[in-house]
Order: C-alpha cells, then sequence, then structure tokens
C-alpha cells in the first residue's frame, strides 16, 4: 500500500477533528466523567443483562409500555 493510502486509511486519525473542551467549563468537567466511566473496566454486557427469571419478552413488552406511558405524560412542545 503506498503511503498516501496509509495515510488516508490510518486508524488514529479522524475526518473529523476531535472535541477540545476548555477546561473549566461544564463540558469539560462532563467530559472528563463520561471518559473516566468508559475507561473504569465495567462489564457493560452484565450491567444491561436480563434479570434472572425475568422472560424476555415480559421484560421487553413492559419497557415497551413505560416507554409509550412517558411519550403520552410528556409536555408536547408547541
Amino acid at each position: 500500500m503506498s503511503t498516501a493510502l496509509k495515510q488516508v486509511f490510518n486508524k488514529d486519525k479522524t475526518f473529523r477533528p476531535k472535541r477540545k473542551f476548555e477546561p473549566g467549563t461544564q463540558r469539560f468537567e462532563l467530559h472528563k466523567r463520561a471518559q473516566a466511566t468508559l475507561h473504569s473496566g465495567v462489564d457493560l454486557k452484565a450491567a444491561v443483562q436480563l434479570p434472572r427469571g425475568e422472560d424476555q419478552n415480559d421484560w421487553v413488552a413492559h419497557d415497551a409500555f413505560l416507554t409509550s406511558l412517558t411519550e403520552a405524560v410528556e409536555p408536547k412542545p408547541l
């Protein structure tokens, strides 16, 4: 592969520049907290795993019901 193509397909680079947040701002603090959470080593598959003894169809139906209920009572923008 030519050097020009290697530069284009370099996985360490992105076409969209990474955001930089000003230290001391709320966005910076939120970004720091999000990065710490993402790199904390928490097993996300275990965090979203179906509780023991629950039927997957019942769980999905309950979630869909709560979502539709929430949408029904939320104020709508004018």
